[in-house]
């Protein structure tokens, strides 16, 4: 059957999900799906498959979208049985297909990219690449590892000991309140993770809870040591501590495999507005009055995607870096 189903909404869980049934052999599929009663121009809540229970819209003669919950499970589910049902699944087309508007074969792999892409840096170096490409077809491409940051968000890790403020950091970067916060040592017990744009670059932002030699509590060592093993696959750690506490011991990574590398770090000192450490460290930062905030952000994202990488005028093989 001539039918292609696309994703319509955003890469990543949300609360809905909108599958779009696309082709000039809608009506065969729409049979072979149980949804032949719904007519043009007609919304009903149907079934899905079995897969879930959402609300189907018909546009046109060719066009009807499935709007369902957006979780990544009931999504993978219904596009693996719309597969089943001989629908072709949008991520399975050359891009020149999907994308029949694109002028060429660059141009298309930058809509496709560019449709999930997730950063200021990204699209813009996303939209510069078909002119790059035409005008320089046999170039050495720029293939700089730390471009796949732009990719794929990177993972960085905020660890240090508790009550120094690194919920509240997150919740400053964040720009929302997305870890608890009180003046009470421990008071984030289990990792929390988090998208946050940073000068940028999207990256995946890791508030792990508050380190004790001490700590005897079973529960608070397991959410440590869970914390530990995310931390430990992470691009870039940000050690931390304040005026109160010793300088952070350098990052000992859980070793995942025989060829895993150390995590980079940087030595961060919190609550600057309470005072300054007499240890060395990259910046000092006060998330309640805003100091260092911005340098931060753009500190965290030149360690990841250097100034030098995003300035290289050469075509970016962006499609083999992404996963």
């Amino acid at each position: 059957m001539n039918v292609c189903a696309s994703v319509e909404t955003a890469r990543g869980s949300g609360a809905i999900a909108i599958v779009r049934l696309a082709g000039p052999d809608l009506e065969q599929s729409l049979a072979s799906l149980g949804l032949a009663e719904i007519g043009i121009g007609q919304v009903k809540l149907a079934d899905f498959l079995g897969v879930d229970r959402g609300i189907a819209a018909r546009w046109d003669q060719i066009t009807l979208d499935l709007m369902i919950h957006g979780g990544h499970g009931v999504l993978k589910a219904l596009l693996d049985r719309l597969h089943d049902h001989g629908i072709t699944i949008a991520s399975d087309l050359a891009p020149t297909i999907a994308w029949p508007e694109a002028a060429d074969d660059i141009e298309a792999r930058m809509l496709d990219m560019l449709s999930r892409a997730r950063g200021t840096r990204t699209t813009d170096l996303l939209l510069a690449q078909p002119a790059r490409w035409r005008a320089a077809p046999n170039a050495t491409p720029n293939d700089a590892p730390a471009l796949a940051h732009l990719l794929t968000p990177p993972l960085v890790a905020i660890w240090g000991p508790a009550n120094i403020g690194k919920s509240t950091l997150v919740n400053r970067l964040a720009r929302e309140s997305v870890s608890v916060v009180a003046d009470i040592a421990g008071t984030t017990r289990d990792a929390v993770s988090v998208h946050v744009q940073l000068d940028g670059l999207v990256v995946r932002l890791l508030d792990a809870p508050g380190v004790a030699d001490d700590e005897t509590d079973p529960l608070v060592l397991e959410a440590t040591h869970i914390a530990h093993a995310l931390a430990s696959r992470a691009s870039l750690i940000l050690l931390c501590g304040d005026a109160e506490s010793p300088a952070p011991p350098t990052f000992a990574p859980i070793r995942h495999d025989a060829n895993a590398t150390s995590p980079d770090s940087m030595l961060i000192a919190l609550r600057a507005d309470r005072g300054r450490p007499d240890w060395s460290r990259d910046l000092d930062v006060s998330a309640l009055t805003g100091e260092g905030i911005e340098e931060l952000a753009a500190l965290v994202r030149e360690r990841l995607v250097p100034d030098h990488v995003l300035a290289d005028p050469r075509p970016w093989r962006f499609w083999a870096q992404s996963h």
